[in-house]
């Protein structure tokens, strides 16, 4: 793993865990004990992040650090997750590469990786959460680019009825996220037109 260094937090227990620190970011695997949670944000900014998306796809508990340095990350050839290497395996033995490649190394979520199972069939252990803020959508509409699938989001109308809403006004929400994305960070006029079709601002995806 490039530039970096490891070390064992821990005994050699089941509680034990270990942090990997890459181009100034912490890796965190293993299950943390929550006294130990406050720890992994020593000698970080108050800027520094968690980065969730990645921390899903090389596999690990925790990834943090600054937003310059774990942008840095992302673009390092890093071993994904035994999981994301499975549902590969499984979409390439279907002869759906670019559906494998996504599934790799894609930024994935719950959302998108329902809709990825409704359109596809893989992977087996998807729910059929819907999108719940303009992010997820993102992640859905990186999934349909990668996929080339944009003409088959009509399918996702018999998930749920939350589903069959959003499909059914697709093209007016990704139209909205797309204006909003060129003048900004933020969408709340997307998050909007959301919450108009599903209702819950609760549910994350």
């Amino acid at each position: 793993m490039s530039d970096g260094f490891t070390f064992l937090i821990g005994d050699g227990g089941d509680g034990d865990f270990t942090i990997r620190m890459i181009h100034g970011c912490r890796l965190v695997f293993g299950e943390v004990p929550i006294s130990q949670i406050q720890m992994l944000a020593h000698g970080f900014s108050k800027k520094a992040l968690m980065d969730i998306d990645m921390a899903e796809r090389i596999g690990a508990t925790f990834v943090i650090g600054e937003p310059e340095n774990l942008e840095g990350l992302r673009k390092l050839d890093l071993p994904v997750s035994e999981k994301r290497q499975r549902d590969y395996q499984a979409a390439f033995d279907l002869g759906l590469n670019d559906v494998a490649v996504w599934l790799r190394t894609g930024e994935r979520g719950l959302s998108s990786n329902a809709m990825c199972r409704r359109i596809f069939g893989v992977p087996s252990d998807a729910g059929s959460n819907h999108p719940a803020d303009p992010s997820d959508l993102r992640r859905c509409m990186l999934f349909l680019d990668a996929a080339d699938a944009h003409d088959k989001v009509s399918l996702m109308a018999d998930v749920s009825p939350e589903w069959a809403r959003l499909a059914a006004n697709w093209s007016l929400l990704t139209a909205t996220f797309n204006e909003e994305m060129a003048t900004g960070k933020l969408a709340p006029r997307t998050y909007e037109l959301m919450m108009s079709y599903t209702g819950n601002r609760a549910e994350t995806s």
